[in-house]
């Protein structure tokens, strides 16, 4: 596989490898008894010329088995903690990585004081947030939040926009799972209501038509094709338009799992095999990830 590199800087040296990739769409799901295979993938990925990759811990403090369960999707293979509270795991990761993984913290299952919570999570180690908007109506079939923790719909958008004032307080990326199809107007009111949030709607926003009036009026916003790997195959000619049209926003994604991280290399041949110019691959796959990570990238590598 040809790797792209910074123009004019030979793969394998220092600056090569400051400038890496950055896949900016993973998830957790693995216990510690997968420690040493963490290791081994991500010394495989440095090779490919990754520079990181972020990673997505969930936490669970309050429900059930049963009751979190619920929240995630069936197709989802668990090799972590039963109670999905993996926050403690993914740190380990991170820490044994030297770097390579950027731990997120998942939101989902959050309960109490927004700012306090996260406050301490952030003191752990936690170098930014993923949140998901998931009303008992919601594009991955799992049920709702509200229905989950008995609150209203009022008491959750409530929730969902302090965590939004956290991540802009503190300059703190937000990986954010929402549907256009569906939810544009509060999508919209989101980034309405803090125009300095660095936030990336994954999936291209679900629905990209939808869609793309959010990236057209806000050119803060950002995007990545995590979980689409088979549409950008069936559908190359229109998936490397959008990306070209919006080169300066999308992000390179897989929503892979810390045990599977082979898949992120699919997604940069995927990448390639769109006929992409080295400039918009360079955006794509290094620009835009630190652009969107900020300050949650080690600052060796900003």
């Amino acid at each position: 596989m040809i790797l792209l590199t910074r123009p004019g800087v030979e793969q394998g040296s220092a600056p090569a490898q400051a400038a890496g990739f950055i896949d900016v769409h993973t998830h957790c799901f693995t216990g510690s008894a997968w420690a040493q295979q963490v290791l081994e993938q991500s010394g495989e990925l440095r090779r490919s010329g990754f520079s990181h990759i972020v990673a997505i811990g969930m936490v669970n403090t309050r429900l059930s088995h049963e009751e979190i369960r619920n929240l995630i999707p069936d197709w989802v293979e668990n090799r972590g903690n039963p109670l999905y509270h993996e926050l403690d795991e993914l740190l380990e990761h991170a820490r044994r990585s030297d770097g390579f993984i950027i731990p997120l913290v998942d939101t989902r299952a959050l309960w109490g004081d927004v700012a306090g919570t996260l406050s301490g999570y952030i003191e752990q180690g936690v170098r930014g947030i993923k949140g998901i908007w998931l009303t008992d109506v919601n594009d991955i079939g799992v049920k709702g939040v509200p229905n989950t923790f008995g609150i209203t719909l009022k008491e959750y958008r409530r929730r969902e926009w302090e965590i939004f004032s956290y991540a802009q307080e503190n300059d703190l990326p937000l990986l954010y799972h929402m549907d256009a199809r569906e939810h544009a107007d509060t999508m919209a009111a989101m980034v309405q209501d803090f125009p300095r949030v660095r936030v990336n709607f994954p999936h291209f926003g679900i629905g990209r038509k939808p869609f793309a009036k959010i990236l057209d009026d806000h050119p803060g916003v950002y995007t990545d094709m995590a979980n689409l790997l088979p549409h950008l195959k069936k559908n190359p000619e229109s998936y490397r338009d959008f990306i070209i049209h919006y080169q300066d926003q999308v992000c390179l994604g897989s929503d892979t799992f810390l045990y599977d991280m082979g898949a992120i290399l699919q997604y940069l041949e995927a990448l390639r095999g769109l006929g992409l110019s080295e400039e918009v691959l360079h955006k794509v796959c290094s620009v835009n990830p630190r652009a969107f990570l900020g300050k949650a990238l080690p600052q060796a590598t900003l």
